[in-house]
């Protein structure tokens, strides 16, 4: 077996906080199958890794034969013809890939989706760390059997470890959703599942509860776009986890109506969640603009335009059918962000200003 001679460090650098408050947020798992981009590209151009750094492994996984690894960054490939490559960063390897200080993961989805506008994102997790203590996972447990959450699933279950010897409770955790659904939330206790791996927690650690959203296919593609769209890049991983939260889960204080979303929000969950507007992962797109128009078209586009100028020696003419033949499919939508944007430069010559 080909020995491992280069492992990233693992450190919690690239995690990010979502309030002064004890809460983090981070990105926790990320998978994508490339159907264009070679294992090389990957590798060089949109990790920004060197070929050196990954090994040979002997086993493939997903179907794919065999692999490329560096730490817990997996490259699979020599599958079926039509399966492409695909990416694997776990957990752990996000928090390697985040020492490397190579990307933000706004600027590495943004180059995943340049290089491979299709590119199949079939996972990916978020996730909010909580080293204060909001709450307790058995309250949680309580709280449900109580029927005091009003949640888009339907049911929740429950997992406890316990030490058979001692009888002693070694964590719990709480799924809403299937695993193979496209959006499952976890929460358990972190500490708990370090501590039963062998793990020492840092010094002053008291607790630490995790919540994780895993979204797979279209919404982890949602995710990802959202990320690598958000103006404020410092919050939008914990902003967009909290409003994910905030949207299939609230947990209420039992009232005396009998309907039960006209109970009173948990003062524990809005403080946890925090002011966030609800975000469906379904219609979450930003406005377009002319501008983000504009940084599409020369980041991913223009490559491609200056391959067909060439091949036709310079015929526009080839170029302009493109564009009547876009023209014909322009819908409203896309008229009044024309006719805005006009608008806009007329203020500007206006008014003076660039």
């Amino acid at each position: 077996m080909t020995e491992i001679t280069t492992v990233p460090p693992y450190t919690n650098r690239g995690a990010q906080r979502t309030q002064e408050s004890g809460l983090r947020a981070c990105v926790d798992w990320v998978q994508a199958t490339f159907k264009i981009v070679t294992s090389e590209q990957l590798i060089t151009d949109i990790l920004q890794l060197k070929i050196d750094d990954f090994y040979e492994a002997e086993t493939g996984k997903y179907g794919y034969r065999r692999s490329k690894k560096f730490g817990h960054i997996s490259i699979y490939y020599d599958g079926r013809d039509d399966m492409g490559i695909h990416l694997e960063i776990t957990g752990q390897g996000c928090r390697e890939y985040e020492s490397l200080k190579k990307k933000t993961w706004k600027e590495l989805f943004f180059e995943m989706m340049c290089y491979e506008p299709d590119v199949n994102i079939t996972r990916i997790d978020v996730a909010i760390d909580d080293f204060k203590g909001y709450f307790k996972i058995s309250g949680l447990i309580r709280k449900i059997k109580n029927k005091e959450l009003i949640s888009k699933f339907k049911s929740a279950t429950r997992i406890e470890k316990i030490d058979i010897e001692t009888g002693e409770s070694k964590g719990n955790t709480i799924y809403y959703g299937s695993s193979q659904s496209r959006i499952q939330i976890r929460m358990y206790e972190k500490d708990m599942e370090r501590i039963g791996k062998g793990h020492q927690l840092e010094e002053g650690l008291k607790v630490w509860n995790r919540t994780e959203v895993q979204a797979r296919d279209e919404r982890a593609k949602k995710i990802a776009q959202m990320i690598m769209l958000d103006d404020e890049s410092d919050q939008s991983i914990g902003e967009i986890t909290s409003g994910i939260l905030k949207y299939y889960l609230r947990f209420t204080v039992k009232g005396k109506d009998s309907n039960r979303r006209r109970w009173n929000t948990a003062k524990f969950w809005d403080k946890f969640i925090g002011d966030v507007e609800e975000l469906r992962l379904t219609d979450v797109a930003p406005d377009k603009t002319i501008e983000k128009k504009v940084e599409w078209i020369d980041r991913q586009v223009s490559p491609s335009l200056a391959v067909l100028f060439h091949a036709f020696e310079g015929d526009m003419d080839v170029l302009k059918q493109f564009i009547l033949n876009g023209s014909d499919r322009l819908t409203e939508k896309d008229y009044a962000m024309i006719q805005k944007f006009k608008e806009e430069q007329k203020n500007r010559l206006i008014n003076g200003n660039d």
